[in-house]
């Protein structure tokens, strides 16, 4: 193959890719604005707190949530790892596996509901990024747990094992 036809090639394939994520961004209930660039935000009190993404929530407030019906938590670990053991009531979404369980979730989850997703520990971004996810396909009410099942255990609060 030339250069000239790979170069050729590239180019279509480029063309075609942003194509492509021009009509999804255009459709999306969340798209970039492209037509003017260059629009300032005027900040306004009105706009609910979640307008600006998912919001990190302490395990304080997150245990006075656990009592309320309208609070969903999601563990964003492993199926595994969720059998091993999760905040009681959670169910599983395993982040880095969300398109195999994404069709199911949403049919059965409404947008308006609360989320509060987690992982196992300060240190492990799932929860947060599961959270980040699930707010760009529509939920804005998402929170992720600062500290994960550990700072929940360390609360003494109900997880269930097996």
């Amino acid at each position: 193959m030339s250069h000239l036809t790979i170069t050729k090639e590239l180019a279509i394939i480029t063309l075609i890719t942003l194509t492509l994520s021009l009509i999804v961004n255009c459709f999306h209930p969340k798209g970039l604005n492209l037509t003017d660039p260059f629009v300032v935000k005027i900040q306004n009190d009105d706009v609910p707190e979640f307008s600006s993404g998912p919001q990190r929530i302490d395990i304080n407030e997150a245990a006075d949530c656990f009592h309320k019906k309208d609070y969903l938590f999601i563990d964003a670990r492993s199926k595994a790892d969720f059998l091993s053991g999760h905040i009681k009531n959670a169910i599983n979404l395993p982040e880095h596996r969300l398109d195999m369980y994404l069709d199911a979730f949403m049919a059965q989850t409404s947008p308006q509901i609360k989320i509060i997703t987690y992982c196992g520990s300060a240190d492990c971004p799932l929860g947060a990024h599961l959270a980040e996810k699930l707010y760009y396909m529509g939920f804005e009410q998402v929170y992720y747990l600062a500290g994960g099942l550990d700072a929940w255990r360390d609360k003494n609060l109900p997880v269930k094992l097996k």
